[in-house]
């Protein structure tokens, strides 16, 4: 009789711990959804004119917008899940996302990543183009090509900046998210509640 009132008490502590350890996540992917959304509105329309930097800046701009709903819907999701609005307040009239809402979740975040990993990838060639024209300007005697080329390597910093305060967040946020998903899924098959 001891063991199964041990077992029980456990079980539930298991249940609370997990249940609190998942809205954390939910309210740290929120943090960083608004930081992302910090940048975007900060550089939202910067362009330098070269196109492989712009090529960069857009994915890393594509995929702080793909990390941002996606977060939104994991938190909509989460709180339907428990059955509370997101103020704490139990509300029985909310329908409960199905497995399969989730399972889709899941499949977004994991394109999310590809998102995030095409910005990765774009970066090393920025950063090269970055350094040419930087040598350009460096290099060349016509005054007018310098003052362009100081114009395009100005907003190719800016992008650069961009990218490089973006980034760091979107790994973060797209691992986490994808963690966040598992767990809750995990969770749902194997019958327990949040």
């Amino acid at each position: 009789m001891k063991r199964i009132l041990f077992f029980i008490v456990m079980t539930l502590c298991a249940m609370t711990a997990f249940a609190q350890e998942t809205k954390e996540q939910i309210q740290k992917s929120e943090e960083r959804a608004k930081n992302l959304q910090t940048l975007l509105d900060k550089y939202s329309d910067t362009n330098c004119g070269d196109g492989i930097i712009d090529g960069f800046g857009n994915s890393v701009r594509d995929a702080a917008v793909l990390a941002i709903a996606n977060s939104v819907k994991l938190e909509g999701l989460y709180y339907r899940q428990i059955g509370q609005t997101k103020d704490g307040v139990t509300d029985v009239t909310i329908v409960k996302p199905k497995l399969e809402d989730w399972t889709e979740l899941l499949t977004t975040v994991t394109g999310e990543a590809a998102s995030i990993k095409n910005a990765v990838d774009n970066a090393k060639a920025a950063g090269e183009q970055m350094k040419q024209i930087a040598e350009n300007a460096k290099n060349n005697k016509n005054p007018m090509k310098i003052a362009k080329l100081a114009k395009i390597a100005k907003g190719a910093g800016i992008v650069m900046e961009f990218g490089n305060a973006a980034t760091p967040i979107l790994l973060e946020e797209s691992a986490e998210q994808v963690k966040a998903v598992q767990k809750i899924i995990e969770t749902l098959k194997s019958g327990k509640n949040l």
